[in-house]
Parts: C-alpha cells; structure tokens; sequence
C-alpha cells in the first residue's frame, strides 16, 4: 500500500471536512475562519497530487481569505480593492501554471469564492459554494483526487441542505414576526 497515496487523501479530507463544517456556521466572520484552515490542507493536498494550478489557487485564496478574514476584523470598509489586486493575479500565476483545460476549473473557482466573501450576504456566500463545489469537482476527477470527489459531493450536498435550512429559518422567522404584527392590530383594535 502506498503509503503517501493514503496521506495524500488524508490531508485533502481533512480540508473537506473542514469546509462542510463551514456552511453550517451561522456568520460569514465564523465560515472564513473555518475556511481559512481547509485551505491550508487543500493546498497541500493538490500539491502532493501534482496539480500545480490547484495547488496555487487554493495558496491563493488562502492569503484572500487572511486578507478579507483581517478586513472584517479591523472593520475596513472597502474590501473592492482587494477584488481588484487579487483576481487578475490570481489569473496571471494561474495561467503560468496552466496545465490542461481542467486548470480553467479551479481558477473559475477561486475568483468566485474570493468575490462571494466581498459580500456579507451568508446565503450568497453558501450559493458561490456550490459553484466552486462542481468546479473543484471536475478538477478531482481529472486529478485522481478520491477523497476530493468523494468530499465535493459531500460539499454539493451539504451546502445545498445548509442552504434550505437557512431559508426555511429566515422563513419561519418572517412568518413569525408576520403573526405578531397581526396579533398585535387586533389588540390595538380592541
């Protein structure tokens, strides 16, 4: 048995994990921290693969995620600036490293993760998950990541659910307060 072949898998389920975990948190401060480390293991993960572009996509979307991770800590109000830095120098490195055409995936992937953390919309950020989760997906197959296959699928899916659950509490909520204000008209009118 190869044993850096199990390792391998182990560190880029180690990152899975930790960003299904991430979908589930309540605010956005909470899901790029959780973020921040599973793209440590990401890295390393594909580096190991040899999947140069994925490797470096996921390094820099790391440092994006520190930056945009600070930002909202320090309470910076213009984040649009570091759009603009990062994405096309996401682009350029990642065209350096360009392999095949499965290397467009993980860039669509970290370009769209990257603006989807700009917005404090939690359920935007969720949704942008699910496109970088097909992207990151096709790139496994390509890469012979298993664990990652296995994991995006797990991602699509936990995504999706934490997704519905989220809308069904905002909606829960809405109802909520919608009967309140009624009952509180009908007092009004007594």
């Amino acid at each position: 048995m190869d044993y850096m072949f199990l390792l391998t898998q182990g560190i880029g389920a180690i990152g899975y994990t930790l960003l299904s975990v991430s979908y589930y948190k309540k605010n956005k401060k909470e899901i790029l921290f959780i973020q921040i480390f599973s793209y440590i293991f990401f890295t390393i993960h594909y580096y190991m693969l040899s999947g140069k572009t994925g490797a470096l996509c996921n390094f820099l979307g790391l440092i994006a995620f520190i930056i945009i991770y600070l930002f909202d800590k320090f309470k910076v109000k213009n984040k649009t600036i570091l759009t603009i830095l990062l994405i096309p120098f996401l682009i350029n490195i990642s065209l350096i490293t360009y392999e095949n055409i499965f290397s467009i995936f993980p860039i669509i992937a970290s370009c769209v993760v990257i603006i989807s953390f700009l917005s404090n919309n939690e359920n935007f950020i969720r949704g942008i998950g699910l496109i970088a989760a097909v992207c990151w997906l096709i790139y496994a197959v390509v890469y012979k990541s298993y664990v990652a296959i296995v994991f995006e699928v797990i991602t699509l899916i936990a995504t999706i659910v934490a997704f519905v659950k989220y809308i069904r509490i905002k909606k829960e909520k809405t109802e909520e307060n919608k009967s309140k204000e009624k009952e509180v008209k009908e007092e009004v009118k007594e």
